[in-house]
This record gives C-alpha cells, structure tokens and sequence, in this order.
C-alpha cells in the first residue's frame, strides 16, 4: 500500500461518526440548567459567552475547544473563549474578514471544514493560519434569535475529520436555548455596556493596523507579510495580536523591580 494509500484509509477512519458522538436531550439540558444557573447570580454578556462557550466544548466529543461571538454588522460585540488557541483562531477570522464562524452568522447556516490543511476556496487564507497553529477542524453554527443572526457558536478540535452531522445537530439543538439567554442578557444590559464593547473591539481593529504600519516601516515589508509577522510573534510568545500590537505601539510595560 502506497503513502497516498494510507493516508486515504486514515481519512476514512477519521470521517466516520464516532461512538455515542451525539449528546441526547436528557444531556443537553442538563448542560444547558447549569448554564442557566449560574448566570442567574451574573447576568451579563461576557459571563455568558465565556459560560456558554465551556459548556460547547464539554457537551461536544472531539472538541478540544470552543467559542461564543455576538456579531453585529459583521463585527463582534462580546466573544468567550475556553483557550488561547480558540481566542487566536477566532481573532484571525475577524481580521482576515473570513472563517466558519463569518459564514455561518453570515448565512445563517451551520458550517464545518474537517480539514484545513486541505486546500478550501471558502476561507484560503484562515485554513492556513489556522493549520499553522494546529486547528485541523471546526463545526459553526448560528445563533438565531427570531428572525435576527446575532452571532455564531463554534468548536475546534487539533484532529481531522473531528465533526459530523451528529455534531451539528447537538450544536444546532444547543444553539437554540444559547440564544434565547443571549438575547435576554443583552436587554438586561444598558446600551453604554453594549457600547463600550464595540468601542474595545474597534480600538483593537485599528491598534493592530498600527502595529502592521510599524512592521511594514521597520522591516520594509508588505501589509499582508507584517500581519504575518504579528501572527508568529504572538504564537513564539503565547500571547494574544491584540498584546503584541499594543507593545508595538505603545512600547513594552514598565519592568518589575
């Protein structure tokens, strides 16, 4: 058996439904009370996402991560992270303007790429970046609340083929209830909270644009290569973009005696 051989049986073995991957009701809305539960104390739109966006990568198997983004206008407004990995994965589709997570809350429909090594004409330049950290897969879906898309609900995993349709139902039923609480939270919020968080995630936008300028001055290179160079020094650190743009920018902090 040759090399393209094995890697199609692995493929295979990979894209197959795994055992018991589909949460049942009885499962879900346990996650989903928990949730529920604790907001009750903490009723605000960060806690909710960060809780909602745990409770994903629990409920789903093959998740090694998962996130939460309320989107308006194309442009988030409150996002929850479970890691690093997920928190970079997801800063890259906002900066790219493209990734599952834009095309679900975009199209309103569930999305998933199983392998973002092979080559995908939807999001060319995220799948690279993201294989480049080690996301091979990701499952999206929307989250509807009445006739409105207010944002996107999304898992990754390090492994090809991660996801299946059992996963997206799980997530589409998951969904469903998530963005009910979402909605209520944010009416439970005043329009200055709302504000100010969109007002961050600009200022983040246009810090990181700054810090490719300076890229671009300092090393002679080009906007695309620069954001290139904010990508690997983020990861060589395990840090955010948002930090290296800020020390490009407003230089390093003060040192610790």
């Amino acid at each position: 058996m040759g090399a393209d051989d094995s890697r199609y049986d692995r493929r295979q073995d990979m894209s197959r439904p795994p055992v018991d991957s589909e949460p049942n009701l009885n499962e879900l809305a346990v996650v989903f009370g928990r949730v529920r539960g604790l907001l009750l104390t903490e009723e605000t739109v960060q806690h909710a996402v960060d809780l909602l966006a745990e409770a994903a990568r629990d409920l789903i198997p093959g998740a090694t991560g998962a996130g939460v983004s309320l989107i308006h206008h194309g442009r988030r407004t409150s996002t929850g992270a479970t890691d690093t990995l997920v928190r970079r994965a997801d800063e890259l589709q906002y900066e790219l303007s493209e990734g599952p997570c834009l095309s679900a809350w975009s199209t309103s429909a569930p999305v998933r790429t199983d392998d973002t090594e092979a080559v995908d004409q939807r999001w060319p330049r995220w799948a690279a970046a993201a294989a480049s950290m080690s996301v091979r897969s990701c499952q999206s879906v929307p989250l509807i609340q009445g006739r409105t898309t207010i944002g996107a609900m999304k898992v990754y995993s390090t492994r090809a083929y991660a996801f299946d349709e059992a996963t997206e139902r799980a997530l589409l039923r998951f969904a469903v209830p998530a963005a009910a609480l979402l909605s209520h939270v944010q009416t439970t919020e005043t329009p200055q909270q709302i504000r100010t968080e969109l007002t961050a995630a600009l200022q983040v936008r246009d810090r990181i644009g700054m810090a490719k300028g300076i890229l671009m001055a300092q090393l002679g290179i080009d906007d695309r290569s620069a954001f290139r160079e904010l990508v690997a020094r983020a990861e060589d650190g395990g840090r955010s973009i948002a930090d290296i743009a800020r020390e490009l920018t407003e230089g390093p902090g003060p040192v610790e005696a």
